[in-house]
């Protein structure tokens, strides 16, 4: 080979690209010199806290954003290509920006079509389809165990469901590149082992990278594991070396322990609730409508101060339903109820404005749909009103609470650099603490928390966990809220969950 020449089984050369977010009139870095060569056959991990620039590298690597210096070349059948429409036509991405992207355009298609729109790597379906690709499709979702999603709208769609298409259809493309940001984040265990078992076929098709913050759901087969910190890259390894932390093995305990109790998961050792406790919420025989498909099926659950729960459940048996009945976001049907009593006066809530006051929803739908221009400390504040947006002048006593509780989530100087940026340039981990952080605001009597650790590294997982344990641990405290937690890793779970109920197909069944 002479010198200076690619070797054939090139895909793609970074070659000191730094770069920053379009849009951002500061023009800062969050890339630097990045130095990285994919070849065919080749896998590798990226792993990193939140904020590091992980999904930014995905997006480069794609052709969705464009170097401020250096270069990146893609290698096709047709010689070396630095257009980035050559990066969008060898790779497909699947990523939390693209389920955020269909979730917040609420577009009224099935899941075929989502599948289908995926072989001209656009958002929507353009052109007629083939019936050979209808069938590929259709084996696609078979062999996930998508096939009764492909007549579904999406927008009826759990979270877990609607990324297990995307996976699907990224698949599909049979891409030269695969590059998969947090894919298994809001999966069951069920569909996260068929998931990973496909894509163990795939990789002896197409090069894969993967950001991940959980280590012990990297596949074995991976090559290399690169470190991202602060916007810059470095391998941890040449080589997978035997014991190295990116190491699976092929099912891991806790993923036995999930398969074993997807249903409802072994918990920590927790006070027990109180029987004596006042109720919070009930509902009496409650069934909800969507779009006229009954959703939950008469559920009698009640909840009491003291309690803490998990409500486990496999993708589309109804959790989120259920938690936003509980919100005040859905309704229940004629024939049944949902009450609820706020812990500082006698009788029931009525108003809508009162119960969302009182009760506090955080999940991927309420973080998506707040598309505001705002700074993150602005956006911590509205959890005073639980507005959606700014509209009024916040107190200084507002403000310093707000600045204590990002500092909570964020550990030193990250802290004043988060206060500072705007709330839409922050990676999807330190968005979902902010959430909570705005959560808190106004000392709600209910948290309802939807897959809160989903895109959170390990730190701030434990970080995140730990918080909800002191919120809760003083219960003697008029302002220590009462949590419903979803989840799908087991080990996620808080010390203070002490009731535990199961989701299944829209039926609610009370474990502990």
């Amino acid at each position: 080979m002479r010198h200076g020449q690619t070797p054939a089984d090139t895909l793609v050369t970074v070659d000191g690209v730094s770069l920053f977010l379009p849009g951002d009139a500061r023009q800062e870095m969050v890339l630097h010199d990045i130095r990285l060569v994919l070849h065919k056959g080749e896998h590798c991990a990226l792993i990193g806290p939140n904020g590091s620039g992980k999904s930014t590298l995905l997006k480069l690597l794609a052709g969705e954003l464009w170097p401020a210096s250096g270069h990146i070349y893609w290698h096709t059948a047709e010689g070396r290509e630095e257009s980035p429409l050559a990066g969008r036509g060898m790779t497909s991405l699947v990523s939390p920006a693209q389920q955020l992207l269909y979730q917040k355009r609420g577009w009224t298609i099935c899941g075929m079509e989502l599948l289908l729109a995926g072989f001209d790597g656009t958002p929507l379906l353009y052109t007629a389809s083939s019936d050979a690709q209808k069938e590929s499709a259709t084996a696609m979702a078979r062999r996930l165990d998508a096939l009764p999603l492909l007549e579904r709208s999406i927008a009826s769609l759990s979270q877990g469901q609607l990324r297990l298409l995307l996976l699907c259809r990224a698949l599909l493309r049979k891409p030269s590149l695969l590059l998969l940001d947090e894919c298994t984040d809001g999966l069951d265990s069920t569909h996260r082992r068929g998931f990973l078992d496909r894509l163990a076929d795939v990789a002896k098709e197409c090069a894969i990278v993967m950001a991940s913050h959980r280590h012990d759901l990297i596949p074995r087969w991976c090559d290399a594991c690169y470190s991202m910190q602060g916007g810059r890259l470095s391998p941890l390894s040449a080589s997978r070396p035997t014991g190295a932390p990116f190491s699976r093995p092929a099912v891991t305990g806790m993923e036995q322990a999930n398969a074993r109790c997807e249903t409802g998961f072994p918990m920590r050792k927790a006070d027990k609730a109180s029987a004596e406790g006042q109720i919070l919420i009930a509902l009496i025989h409650a069934t909800v409508f969507i779009d006229g498909e009954e959703i939950l099926h008469d559920i009698c659950w009640t909840m009491k101060k003291g309690e803490n729960w998990l409500i486990s459940g496999e993708n589309g048996s109804g959790k989120s339903t259920f938690l936003r009945l509980l919100a005040g976001d859905e309704f229940a049907a004629f024939g049944g109820s949902a009450e609820r009593f706020p812990s500082e006066k006698a009788g029931s809530i009525l108003m809508l404005e009162e119960i969302r006051r009182r009760i506090r929803l955080v999940s991927d739908l309420s973080q998506v749909l707040y598309d505001y221009p705002l700074s993150s400390l602005e956006l911590v504040c509205t959890g005073f009103d639980n507005s959606t947006g700014v509209y009024r002048t916040f107190t200084h006593a507002e403000q310093s609470w707000a600045e204590d509780a990002i500092r909570r989530f964020f550990p030193g100087h990250e802290a004043n650099a988060i206060m500072e940026r705007p709330f839409s340039r922050l990676s999807t981990g330190q968005q979902r603490r902010l959430f909570l952080a705005r959560a808190l605001a106004g000392n709600p009597d209910i948290l309802l928390l939807d897959e809160p650790t989903s895109g959170l590294d390990e730190q701030s997982r434990a970080d995140y966990t730990a918080l909800l344990d002191r919120l809760t641990r003083r219960q003697s405290c008029s302002h220590s809220p009462n949590l419903v937690f979803v989840t799908h890793h087991a080990g996620d779970l808080p010390r203070c969950i002490n009731r535990q109920a199961s989701m299944r197909n829209g039926r609610l069944t009370i474990l502990t």
